[in-house]
């Protein structure tokens, strides 16, 4: 069951119990407020005929005709004989039960004839009874059409919750968005934090057995120290390039980043392009860079994102491999790619995406490699700058890098 069907489902039922709760505690407040005006107008009217020196049949007859309460006098006689002294729509027509009789010379009480009555009774001489009753049928009629009110007015409660469940949690794929983004991102810092212990307990490691090594004198000779001394500072300098790392990407997660600048980004695309063709001169360079592109970026960020790439282009690539650079505006976009001839990433990569600590050459190890962030690194920067970053196959053959970003126009 989708996340938004449970959540609908659970506020139906919220809004179901609340609003039966209160329309069935109204409906019961309203029955027994109803019943108790019948019982005051009943008790009033025994209690006069309890107090009166004047015939009591008489007078009950005066009162049931002038109480605006109409209710019914009755006759009961000693062989439990009823006889309706006065015409109305609700008569008794079942005699009450002894036991009846005698509860209800103190209180009102509900029997059942052809419908539900509310009766007090005055006892007369030889066992006979004078009953007054009202008939609680418009009551029961007006109960019941409260109660199917009720369900109506549920109903439409239902649906409105619906409704708002709807508006408020938009389409499935959305909210179901929601969750599945927010338990990659677990996945993710699970993955990340046991990345990040690995990368730093390896050269910790090195550096470790190097040291007992050293502190143990078990290396006599000069040109061992010597290696043992820069195995320690090439470990340290790897380790200290991680943390360096680690903490640019979590500058470039900040909530609050650094304001950016408008820079001249042709320009600095086209600087990088020529120290590439300086640095290997025999690699083909195809450079195509649309001049006056202004984006709005940390300039020392956009240095690293460029940094990055090139560099990756200079040691991951072959020098005689073709390279492709172009930078174009289109709408309010500039979208920078470039291609080269090289061997390309492995397949999933295309689909995946960007990792952390992902070395996308397999031949790699760590000692020649880097942190496995430099990619991590170039999306979190073009990310800050409300840019995109794919990765696909190139028309050459190797690797296509297209970076969007958002145009300047100020």
């Amino acid at each position: 069951m989708k996340l938004q069907t449970r959540l609908t489902a659970l506020v139906s039922t919220i809004i179901i119990l609340i609003s039966t709760a209160i329309g069935l505690f109204a409906i019961i407040i309203t029955e027994r407020n109803e019943i108790g005006r019948v019982d005051t107008v009943l008790g009033s009217s025994v209690n006069q005929l309890i107090n009166t020196k004047d015939d009591p049949l008489s007078l009950a007859l005066l009162l049931a005709d002038q109480s605006d309460q109409k209710f019914t006098v009755s006759y009961v006689s000693a062989e439990r004989d009823i006889t309706s002294l006065n015409q109305s729509a609700g008569d008794l027509l079942i005699v009450p039960t002894n036991h009846e009789l005698t509860d209800s010379l103190s209180r009102g009480i509900s029997v059942n004839s052809d419908g539900l009555d509310r009766i007090r009774t005055m006892q007369l001489p030889n066992d006979e009874f004078l009953v007054l009753s009202v008939s609680l049928t418009e009551i029961e009629t007006a109960k019941s059409q409260n109660i199917r009110y009720l369900f109506i007015f549920t109903l439409a409660m239902v649906l409105l919750g619906i409704l708002i469940s709807n508006y408020l949690f938009r389409r499935d794929n959305e909210l179901n968005e929601v969750v599945n983004s927010l338990q990659k991102n677990q996945e993710n810092m699970r993955e990340f934090l046991g990345d990040a212990s690995h990368e730093l307990r390896t050269p910790l490691t090195v550096i470790k057995g190097y040291v007992e090594l050293l502190s143990k004198n078990q290396a006599a000779d000069p040109e061992k120290i010597s290696e043992y001394y820069g195995r320690v500072g090439h470990e340290i300098e790897r380790m200290q390039s991680l943390i360096n790392d680690l903490l640019l990407i979590a500058e470039l997660e900040d909530q609050s980043p650094s304001t950016p600048e408008i820079i001249n980004f042709s320009r600095e695309v086209t600087h990088m392009s020529h120290d590439l063709m300086a640095l290997q001169p025999s690699r083909e360079i195809t450079v195509d860079v649309e001049p006056g592109i202004l984006i709005n970026i940390s300039h020392n960020y956009a240095q690293q994102m460029l940094a990055n790439i090139f560099s990756n282009l200079r040691r991951h690539t072959p020098e005689d491999s073709a390279v492709r650079i172009a930078l174009a505006a289109k709408a309010n976009r500039t979208i920078f790619t470039i291609s080269d001839a090289g061997s390309g990433l492995p397949e999933e990569v295309y689909k995946t995406g960007i990792q952390y600590f992902q070395r996308f050459d397999r031949s790699r190890s760590r000692e020649s490699g880097g942190s496995g962030l430099g990619m991590t690194i170039m999306k979190r920067i073009i990310e800050s700058a409300n840019g995109s970053i794919q990765l696909r196959k190139s028309n050459l053959g190797g690797l296509e890098i297209e970076i969007t970003l958002p145009i300047n126009r100020d």
